[in-house]
C-alpha cells in the first residue's frame, strides 16, 4: 500500500520521561502535525507510509517495558483505500482491533 495512512493516537502515562521518549521517536520517525500536552496525557496526529506499523512501536514500546502505567492507543486510517484500524497497548500488552 503506498497511499499515506493518517494516524490519531492518545498517550497516557504517569512517567514524563517515557512520554518525551515516545513523542521524541514520532517526531523523528514519522510526519508529528499535530500534538495537544495535557497534565498526564497528550493525544496527536501522525502520518505514516504504510498502515499501522506495528512492527517499529512493538519494538520501540519494548524498550520501556518497565512502566507499567504506559497506555497508548493509535487509530490508523486510509482514506483511498477505507482500511481503519484500531492499536492498543496496555498493561504490557498490544491489542488489535480491525474496524
Amino acid at each position: 500500500m503506498n497511499n499515506l495512512c493518517f494516524n490519531r493516537f492518545t498517550l497516557r502515562t504517569d512517567d514524563a520521561k517515557t512520554r518525551r521518549k515516545i513523542l521524541r521517536w514520532l517526531a523523528l520517525n514519522y510526519r508529528l502535525y499535530e500534538y495537544l500536552p495535557s497534565d498526564a496525557e497528550v493525544r496527536g496526529r501522525f502520518i505514516s507510509r504504510k498502515p499501522f506499523p506495528a512492527e517499529a512501536f512493538r519494538r520501540q514500546i519494548g524498550k520501556l517495558r518497565g512502566d507499567r502505567t504506559l497506555f497508548l492507543r493509535i487509530v490508523s486510517a486510509d482514506l483511498y483505500t477505507l482500511y481503519v484500524e484500531a492499536n492498543v497497548y496496555l498493561r504490557g500488552a498490544w491489542y488489535r482491533i480491525f474496524l
